[in-house]
C-alpha cells in the first residue's frame, strides 16, 4: 500500500495514544530506559514538552494514495539543544504500522520540515541502540551521516549507541502563504501549489504556511510542509506577532490572499523577506518586491510598468520603489499534466464537464447537471464536486436518479478527467486556465464579484459564450434559453474547435515554470 504522510502539532487528545505507544513492549525495549512509564511520569513529561515552544512535536498523519483512511502512525520530537542550532531527533512508530518504511519517511521528511519551521535549526542528530538495526537502517536510509560509533553513558554498562547528523539545508526556502476553506474555496492554494512544484523541479524548497488546518492534508499530499498558524484567515495583521520568528531569515514570501494589507507587506519586508504578491484585481498597490496576476485582463490595468522590459529586483534594505511584474496569461499556473499538444476535438459532443469551485455556494453543480441531462441525453455528464461543496446530498441524489450523471470527488488532478470531455461549464476561476491548456472549450459563467472582469474578458478573447453572473436575476431567468443556444452553437465539431483552438493559443501551459524561473532570481539574489 502507497502512503502519504504529514506532519501535524500534537493536541492534548493525543495524550493517551502517546502513553500508549511509549509503552508498547518493543519500543520499552528499544529505548535508553526501559522501565514501563507511569501514567503521572507520562503526564508530566507530556505538560512539559506542550509548554516548550522551541521544541516542535508532531503527530505523523498517513493517507492512502486516494486521499482517504487518515490517521496518527508515530510520532516525532524535536529538542533543541543548548547551543540552539542542533535538535535532538526522537522518533517511534505505532506497533501495527511497523514494517511499511515509515521510519525512513519520517526521518527524511524531518529534515525538509526543519527547514521550514525551524528557524534556529542548522542541524539534526539522533542516537540509537547500536542492536536496533531497524532504526539504524531508517537513519542510513534517510541520509543521515554516520558521526560516532561505540559511545557508552558515563556508567559505561549500556551496550554501544550510534550517533546520527544531518545538516539542515535552508538555502532555497520560499514560502507560500494562502488559505483554502468553505468561504474562500480552494483556487489560490491550487495555483501556489502548482507554483510550488514548479519551483521543487528548479531546485527550491517551497513550504506553506495556512491560518487553518484545513488545507494541511491538501499540501501534505503534494509533499510540502505547512506551518499552521491557528489564526483568522480574515486578519492576517493577527499573524505578525508570531509569523516573522518562525520563517526563516530572509526568504522570499508568495502571499495569495484577499486579506493582505499594506503594514502586513512592510512588516514582512522589513523583517528581511522579498514579498511576493499574486495579485487578481488590482484594488490595492503593496511595495512588494513581485507582482504576478496572470488573468487575461491583465495587462488593461494600470500598472506603473514598461511591459516591454520587466523591472529589476531592488536590493533587500534599501528602500525602492523597483518591482517585477509577470502579467498576463502567459504566466497562468497551470500543472503539466492539463497540457496537450494536439488539442483536437472529437467529432461527438459525449462528454460534459461542470465545475463548480471548491465550495459551490449556489449550487451550480445540481442545476447545470440537470439542464445538461436533459438537453443532451445521450451524453454523459461528469459534475466535479470540490472538498467544501455542502449540498453533496443534492448531487448524489440526482446521480442516483440519472445514470448519465457521474459525480467525481476526491481527485486532485483533474487532468485525466478533462482529457475524457469534449465540453465543459465552468465558473471563471483557475480553472479557466486549465481547460485552455488541456483544449477543452467552455461555456463558462461566475459566482463572484471578482470573476466578473475574468469571464467577460476570457469571453471576449476567445469567442467563448458567458452565462453571466449566477446570482443574479437575469441569470435565473435567462440561462436556460442561453445554455440551449451555446449548447447548438457547440454541437458540432467545427465550433468547438475553433474555441479550443483559441484557448490554447491564449495558455500554453508553461505559466508556472515561468513563474519558478523568476522566483528561483529572488531566492538567488537573496544569497549573494
Amino acid at each position: 500500500m502507497q502512503v502519504k504522510g504529514y506532519f501535524r502539532n500534537v493536541k492534548e487528545a493525543d495524550k493517551e495514544l502517546l502513553f500508549t505507544w511509549a509503552n508498547d513492549a518493543e519500543t520499552r525495549r528499544q529505548s535508553f530506559s526501559s522501565d514501563p512509564i507511569t501514567w503521572d511520569e507520562h503526564a508530566a513529561w507530556f505538560a512539559r514538552t506542550q509548554a516548550d515552544t522551541d521544541s516542535p512535536h508532531w503527530i505523523f498523519m498517513v493517507c492512502d494514495e486516494e486521499g482517504d483512511d487518515e490517521q496518527p502512525v508515530g510520532v516525532l520530537r524535536l529538542t533543541r539543544d543548548r547551543n540552539g542550532a542542533a535538535y535532538r531527533i526522537s522518533q517511534s512508530i505505532a506497533p501495527a504500522w511497523r514494517g511499511n518504511g515509515l521510519g525512513s519517511l519520517i526521518l527524511t521528511l524531518a529534515k525538509r520540515w526543519a527547514a521550514a519551521l525551524c528557524p534556529t535549526c542548522r542541524e539534526l542528530y539522533g542516537e540509537v541502540k547500536a542492536e536496533n538495526i531497524a532504526s539504524v537502517r531508517c537513519f542510513e536510509k534517510a541520509g543521515y551521516e554516520r558521526s560516532a560509533e561505540n559511545m557508552k553513558t558515563a556508567a559505561g554498562e549500556n551496550p554501544a549507541v550510534l550517533h546520527f547528523r544531518a545538516e539542515v539545508p535552508r538555502k532555497s526556502l520560499i514560502y507560500f502563504r494562502a488559505d483554502a476553506n468553505e468561504q474562500v474555496g480552494y483556487g489560490h492554494l491550487m495555483r501556489c501549489l502548482t507554483i510550488a512544484d514548479a519551483c521543487e523541479e528548479r531546485g527550491l524548497c517551497p513550504a506553506f504556511v495556512t491560518a487553518e488546518e484545513k488545507p494541511q492534508k491538501m499540501i501534505a499530499a503534494r509533499g510540502f510542509p505547512c506551518l499552521v498558524l491557528d489564526t483568522d484567515y480574515r486578519n492576517m495583521e493577527s499573524e505578525l506577532g508570531r509569523l516573522p520568528a518562525l520563517l526563516a531569515d530572509g526568504a522570499p514570501i508568495v502571499l495569495d490572499s484577499y486579506h493582505v494589507t499594506k503594514h502586513y507587506v512592510e512588516m514582512l519586508k522589513e523583517y528581511g523577506h522579498r514579498v511576493v504578491w499574486m495579485d487578481d484585481l488590482k484594488e490595492q498597490e503593496y511595495p512588494v518586491d513581485m507582482l504576478i496576476n496572470y488573468n487575461v485582463y491583465a495587462n488593461q490595468l494600470d500598472y506603473p510598468v514598461n511591459r516591454e522590459k520587466e523591472a529589476d529586483v531592488c536590493p533587500v534594505g534599501k528602500k525602492d520603489d523597483r518591482c517585477m511584474y509577470l502579467l498576463g496569461p502567459g504566466y497562468a499556473p497551470v500543472r503539466p499534466s492539463f497540457r496537450r499538444e494536439d488539442a483536437a476535438v472529437r467529432e461527438k459532443l459525449g462528454t460534459v464537464l461542470v465545475t463548480t469551485g471548491g465550495s459551490d455556494p449556489y449550487g451550480a453543480g445540481v442545476w447545470f447537471a440537470r439542464l445538461l441531462a436533459e438537453r443532451l441525453p445521450d451524453a454523459k455528464i461528469l459534475v466535479v464536486c470540490g472538498p467544501y461543496v455542502q449540498g453533496k446530498d443534492g448531487l448524489y441524489r440526482l446521480a442516483e436518479q440519472n445514470g448519465k450523471i457521474e459525480i467525481i470527488e476526491g481527485c486532485s488532478d483533474l487532468s485525466a478527467v478533462m482529457h475524457r470531455c469534449d465540453l465543459a461549464v465552468a465558473a471563471a476561476g483557475s480553472t479557466l486556465y486549465e481547460l485552455c491548456a488541456a483544449g477543452l472549450p467552455v461555456i463558462l459563467y461566475y459566482l463572484a464579484d471578482n470573476q466578473r472582469m475574468g469571464a467577460e474578458t476570457f469571453a471576449r478573447e476567445t469567442g467563448a459564450v458567458n452565462l453571466g453572473d449566477i446570482r443574479s436575476e437575469e441569470f435565473q431567468t435567462g440561462m436556460e434559453k442561453w445554455l440551449a443556444a451555446a449548447l447548438f452553437n457547440l454541437a458540432a465539431a467545427s465550433g468547438r474547435q475553433k474555441l479550443a483552438d483559441a484557448m490554447h493559443a491564449l495558455v500554453d501551459g508553461n505559466g508556472a515554470e515561468r513563474i519558478a524561473e523568476a522566483l528561483t532570481k529572488l531566492v538567488f539574489v537573496r544569497h549573494t
